[in-house]
Parts: structure tokens; sequence; C-alpha cells
């Protein structure tokens, strides 16, 4: 894998895919505990992770297929500017009444992620040399 490392887009896509992986499911852990903490409703909570599940149950399959007609790169690139835009509204919930923000927000990160975890690794056999492959993988 090391080697693999050395190949600077490669690495690139590596270290932005970690970072991004490690962002969400920090968010993922700490949200529903929020959403608890500000509603006090397990049900509230649960429904922030079904809002983190239905756009995977929906376009799991689909998304591969576009995103396999489209440019990965451009993809990716797209994708988590969206994602960035998408972030920042979670500051608006400060109150029991602006909660379904929460969901929206949830809701459209993990739609855009549909689509870039199949992107990324569509793209990681153009990056690497074929015999790096399976320790890139």
């Amino acid at each position: 894998m090391f080697a693999a490392l050395r190949n600077r887009n490669f690495f690139l896509l590596w270290s932005g895919g970690l970072i991004s992986m490690v962002g969400t499911w920090m968010l993922l852990a700490a949200l529903p505990f929020h959403v608890y903490a500000v509603t006090g409703s397990a049900l509230a909570a649960s429904g922030l992770l079904m809002a983190f599940v239905a756009p995977g149950i929906v376009l799991g399959s689909v998304a591969g297929v576009l995103v396999d007609r489209w440019d990965r790169r451009r993809v990716l690139v797209i994708g988590n500017v969206i994602q960035v835009a998408i972030i920042p509204w979670l500051l608006l919930m400060d109150s029991h009444g602006w909660i379904w923000i929460v969901y929206v927000v949830v809701f459209l990160e993990s739609t855009v992620s549909q689509f870039l975890v199949p992107a990324e690794n569509a793209l990681l056999p153009s990056l690497v040399d074929e015999t790096r492959l399976i320790s890139a993988n």
C-alpha cells in the first residue's frame, strides 16, 4: 500500500476520501446525540438515521450507473463542493422548532455521497498501476 501512496494522484484521492469519511462518520455519530439532547425524543434521533439510510436504499444502484457515464473527477469535485455548502446549514438548528433542518442536511449529505463513493472507487484503477491495484484497494 505504501508504494501506491507514493503516487501523487492516488495519495490525493486516498487522503481526501479518508478526511471525508472521517467527517461523515463523526457527523453521523454526533448528530443523533444532539438531536436527542434538543428534542428528548428517541424517535427524532432514529428519524435522523433513517434520513441517512434512505438515499442509499433508493439511489444506491442508480447512482453507480450514472457515475459510470459521467466524468468521475468532476463528480468528486462537484459532490464535495455540494457537501461543503450543505453542512453550514446545521448551524441554523438551535431549537426544537428548527430540527427539520438536520433531517434535510443529513438526507442531502447522504444523497451526494451515493454518487461520491462509486466515483472514487471507479477512479482508482486509472490512478495506479495494475500491479499496485490490489494494495491500493
